[in-house]
């Protein structure tokens, strides 16, 4: 299990929410193949998307950055 593949702590996951709009935040993944282009690898990288607001942000070595700054729009 790479460091970006890390599960969150339990305790942790049941209380974080989304920053932008205090909606639940939902366990995704994103890479292998989502945005890859030009020939180049993109690895895969745990992240937290709200449904709601439709940001995801990343999880860093299992630690949630709930940086409205450093989320990324996702489509749906």
């Amino acid at each position: 299990m790479t460091q970006s593949q890390q599960t969150i702590e339990p305790w942790l996951r049941g209380i974080i929410r989304c920053p932008q709009c205090k909606g639940e935040l939902t366990d995704a993944v994103h890479g292998a193949g989502e945005g890859a282009g030009h020939g180049e690898a993109n690895p895969e990288t745990a992240e937290l998307r709200c449904a709601t607001c439709r940001l995801a942000y990343p999880v860093e070595g299992g630690v949630p950055v709930l940086l409205v700054e450093l989320s990324r729009r996702t489509d749906g």
